[in-house]
């Protein structure tokens, strides 16, 4: 247990950061939104801490606990890298430092509840938890038996699969035309010059596209979203084998692709893997994950509070 007055609830992510201070009744005191911290350790302490001073609006935070679960920080080195800057900032009485899929983990699965928790974002990670043991994925790429993500793997996928059917390589998919449209080129091969080129190019935007052409019955769009969505079950089974895990779990699922209105990438994992809900209580997080960050903080410090207390101030507030 650590002793703190304050909690400070970082969410570190690649396009953002979303700082909260709470007090140890787990109230929400403030929070406040930046730039994104996966960048090195120094310049991301130094973002952190310029967003804690922020929502701290004069409070002391020298009593206060810092929990930060921090998307870049996916083995032991860089997760005691950001440790060590942000304690060498001297704001915090103690800080906590873990990757951002142990707060979604903790969002969705009560503490003591055995649980794996896998986040589509641009990227996939998963964890997995019972009791006192712990299991990670690092995450890091091909290099550790990966997709190249997950919003980034649809992507190019769309990418490599249009490019195939306009030269003759693959079949004929609705997703050709769809790219072109969607990033007004006149030819899929117009797509790689850009990036060879340099040209800035949102390739992020073709991921609603293929969810919608796998959903109308395209087969290519349905065998590239597919593969992803076995992936989020083959990555959460062995989670579990891992650890040994008999009993009752639950999955927790977050990141943009399952926090989709239409669901239409929790639809395709289902279809992928029809015995999950059998293997598993399925938990699409529906609160900020900054709300992870703060409830592990809470978590930290011994306090005794309400999860849904504090998951529903935050769905009720909003970043300044």
């Amino acid at each position: 247990m650590i002793a703190g007055g304050l909690v400070v609830a970082v969410d570190g992510g690649n396009s953002k950061t979303d700082v909260a201070l709470l007090t140890s009744a787990g109230e929400l005191v403030s929070w406040v939104r930046g730039p994104g911290s996966a960048i090195g350790p120094s310049q991301a302490a130094l973002l952190i801490g310029g967003l804690a001073t922020s929502a701290a609006r004069g409070r002391d935070l020298s009593s206060a606990h810092a929990s930060c679960y921090l998307a870049g920080a996916d083995v032991p080195w860089q997760v005691e890298s950001r440790r060590a800057a942000l304690e060498a900032l001297g704001l915090f009485a103690s800080v906590s430092v873990g990757n951002d899929a142990w707060a979604l983990l903790r969002l969705g699965a009560a503490a003591e509840t055995p649980a794996v928790g896998v986040v589509c974002g641009a990227g996939l990670k998963c964890v997995a938890r019972t009791g006192a043991r712990r299991y990670e994925f690092p995450s890091l790429g091909w290099q550790t038996g990966d997709l190249s993500g997950a919003g980034d793997h649809l992507a190019r996928e769309v990418v490599r699969a249009a490019a195939r059917a306009e030269d003759g390589r693959g079949p004929d998919t609705t997703l050709r035309e769809a790219v072109l449209a969607r990033l007004s080129v006149p030819s899929v091969r117009a797509v790689a010059e850009r990036l060879l080129h340099g040209e800035p190019t949102d390739l992020s935007v073709l991921v609603p596209l293929v969810l919608d052409q796998a959903r109308a019955g395209d087969p290519v769009a349905a065998s590239v979203v597919g593969e992803l969505a076995g992936e989020v079950a083959v990555t959460a089974r062995t989670a579990r084998r891992r650890l040994g895990g008999g009993g009752a779990w639950t999955l927790v699922l977050g990141g943009g692709l399952f926090a989709d209105p239409a669901g239409r990438f929790l639809t395709a994992v289902r279809t992928a893997a029809p015995e999950l809900e059998v293997e598993f209580d399925l938990v699409v997080v529906d609160a900020p994950p900054v709300t992870g960050a703060a409830l592990l903080g809470l978590d930290d410090v011994g306090a005794t509070v309400s999860s849904p207390a504090v998951r529903q101030s935050f769905r009720d507030a909003r970043p300044a």
